[in-house]
């Protein structure tokens, strides 16, 4: 297990919340799930190239407290908004791992014009964005299987 404050629990955190976002729950259920475990990263802990996109992402995703007294509060957002937040939180995974490596792309991976929108994701779909990621994921050593971002089966410990 990694410790709080260390570079390594970042990255251990963005994959959580990445792999919060490939359930099947609606995504307003799963971008706050997401959210719960990047309030639990200090921007600190980020390469300084990504520390102000990740706090500009965090209060996009806290606009609205994600739980109350009696469960989540669930937060109204556009499908077209919603994806966006979430290739913003899977383009800073891709960061922290390395980035991706393709030939075809001149320019960096987040667009810095709009809080971690990842160029190379833009025209992808949501099946191309879950194949690249479960590339990249096995190319760091972390194997995705069918199922388990199901959330009625307990996750077994995973580090990137």
């Amino acid at each position: 297990m990694t410790e709080p404050g260390s570079p390594d629990y970042a990255k251990q955190k963005l994959y959580d919340a990445v792999y919060a976002l490939l359930g099947s729950a609606t995504i307003d259920r799963r971008l706050t799930s997401a959210a719960s475990y990047l309030m639990l990263v200090q921007s600190r802990d980020l390469p300084v190239a990504l520390r102000g996109d990740f706090e500009n992402l965090l209060r996009k995703l806290t606009r609205i407290p994600l739980s109350s007294k009696t469960g989540l509060l669930l937060r109204p957002i556009s499908e077209d908004d919603a994806v966006k937040l979430a290739k913003a939180i899977l383009s800073m995974l891709v960061q922290l791992l390395g980035g991706l490596v393709q030939a075809s792309l001149p320019g960096p991976v987040v667009d810095c014009e709009e809080v971690g929108t990842p160029s190379e994701f833009e025209n992808m779909r949501s099946d191309e964005i879950e194949a690249a990621l479960v590339k990249m994921l096995a190319d760091h050593g972390i194997a995705v299987t069918a199922g388990d971002a199901d959330e009625d089966k307990p996750r077994s410990s995973r580090s990137p």
